[in-house]
């Protein structure tokens, strides 16, 4: 069987180019592509505890709680008590975060123009349904 043939080694291949892109793109505000995932999911107004994070960039929780003390660290994620589960913390983003959000958006989305460049709009929506389909296959693997 040919290596360039099996889907999974296709995708891990492309997956490696396009972080290593993005890690270069997003470097000059020291924040990493899986810490933009962070950032892109809170918000100044709604809370977001950590096992929500977690599902939503499907991580586990304690690669999530890494990641957020990283960010809180660096001022942009914090912390705060939930008002009805004393136990349970929601994260927010700070006004450095905001900032740094507003900032990176338009960063990421000059990088996903380059890296789609070439790629018809109706193609890049069938390639978003395939991986949906193949994330689907093995999503509780």
């Amino acid at each position: 069987m040919d290596l360039y043939s099996i889907t999974g080694f296709l995708i891990h291949r492309t997956d490696m180019k396009l972080t290593n892109y993005f890690t270069k793109q997003l470097k000059p505000y020291q924040v990493t592509p899986e810490q933009w995932n962070i950032i892109c999911c809170l918000n100044m107004d709604k809370g977001m505890n950590q096992k929500e994070l977690a599902e939503a960039i499907d991580r586990d929780q304690t690669t999530v709680v890494r990641m957020v003390h990283s960010l809180e660290r660096k001022g942009m994620v914090k912390r705060m008590a939930n008002k009805l589960d004393k136990r349970s913390h929601d994260l927010f983003l700070t006004l450095k975060g905001e900032e740094i959000k507003r900032q990176l958006s338009l960063t990421v989305l000059s990088a996903h123009h380059y890296v789609t460049r070439g790629i018809e709009p109706q193609e890049l929506e069938q390639l978003k349904l395939l991986l949906e389909k193949l994330y689907s296959n093995v999503q509780n693997e």
